[in-house]
């Protein structure tokens, strides 16, 4: 038996013997371990079962869809053909979402916990491995990706060219808890205690909007013709960066997107809180009177601390402090 059959025949045994109560009314409570594997190992498609924990995770179609990389047509087959397959249904279809039904529930207690236990040990050997070679996946903001950080990516891929490395711009802690990443870098002031890694940078904001809008809005003259450009709850700005400078103006409109307030910003849409990194230096782009640079979260190359040993792992994460080292300036906006 292979590795990969070997381990589908423990996840099977295992996941039967949490589930043949909820489904001994299909008559399977009467059969075996052994039974119950010989028809469920060669049925059960894995991708299906990862499907189904991602839409149980995410409430609905197309958040699981983009979790997982996948169209939602895809997801919405898998999960269909799962149930087929088990002869249950999994999901409850509702306008609001897709809700677990009781084997539903049930499968997904027992399935989550499993590949829980399968990620530790996962991470338990890939945590060992000395070769600096093979897939290494980064995660990290949209901003950081593409205002201030690429070349060193492009560097760090020509100096190391025997690592596959992906990059996935997110905001996610599950990416490293569930092996969807092996580094992250996030705006965060304490990390979990799960995590490993080093305290890089602290970000700081400023108020940026367009010279063509400033040269038709007076800001500091008549303040409630212009707009804040709305991030998140709109009753919580004046506790965004910068905000308090200008209380008086008003929000409009929500882009929960640093890169998306400066495009729009760049359209002369209204005025942003953004990190100095990115709009300092934008031809067109200027700073409002007034507002000085705001320290906020601080910045953190992370890991899981199982991952504390992988060769690729280390490397990453000190080329990366060596990259917001070099940075410092910039960040702090008195480049």
């Amino acid at each position: 038996m292979g590795r990969k059959s070997a381990l589908k025949y423990v996840f099977v045994r295992m996941l039967f013997a949490y589930l043949r109560p909820v489904f001994g009314g299909m008559g399977i409570a009467l059969m075996s371990v052994d039974e119950l594997i010989g028809i469920f190992v060669d049925q059960i498609n894995w991708n299906d079962l990862r499907v189904f924990l991602a839409i149980a995770d995410e409430g609905g179609l197309k958040k699981a869809a983009r979790r997982l990389d996948l169209h939602h047509s895809s997801c919405a087959r898998r999960i269909t053909v799962l149930e087929a397959s088990l002869s249950t249904t999994l999901f409850e279809r509702r306008s609001s979402g897709y809700w677990l039904t009781e084997a539903g529930r049930a499968l997904y207690l027992s399935a989550a916990r499993i590949r829980d236990e399968f990620i530790s040990i996962e991470r338990e050997v890939l945590g060992k491995d000395k070769r600096i070679e093979g897939k290494l996946c980064l995660t990290l903001p949209n901003g950081l990706a593409c205002h201030l950080l690429m070349p060193d990516l492009r560097s760090f891929m020509d100096t190391h060219n025997r690592i596959d490395l992906k990059i996935n711009m997110s905001y996610e802690y599950r990416d490293l808890s569930s092996r969807e990443a092996d580094i992250a870098i996030r705006h965060i002031t304490d990390p979990p205690d799960s995590f490993i890694g080093k305290r890089v940078a602290r970000l700081y904001n400023c108020a940026y909007a367009s010279t063509e809008y400033l040269q038709v809005h007076n800001v500091e003259t008549d303040p409630e013709a212009c707009f804040w450009l709305g991030w998140g709850d709109k009753s919580k700005h004046l506790q965004w960066p910068c905000k308090n400078f200008y209380p008086d103006i008003p929000v409009r409109a929500d882009m929960y997107s640093d890169v998306l307030q400066l495009e729009a910003i760049k359209s002369h849409a209204g005025i942003a809180s953004l990190p100095c990194y990115m709009a300092d230096g934008i031809e067109g782009i200027e700073r409002l009177p007034n507002v000085e640079p705001v320290a906020g979260d601080w910045i953190w190359v992370l890991a899981h601390k199982d991952m504390a040993n992988n060769e690729k792992v280390r490397r990453m994460i000190d080329f990366l402090a060596q990259s917001f080292r070099r940075y410092e300036l910039k960040i702090k906006g008195s480049s």
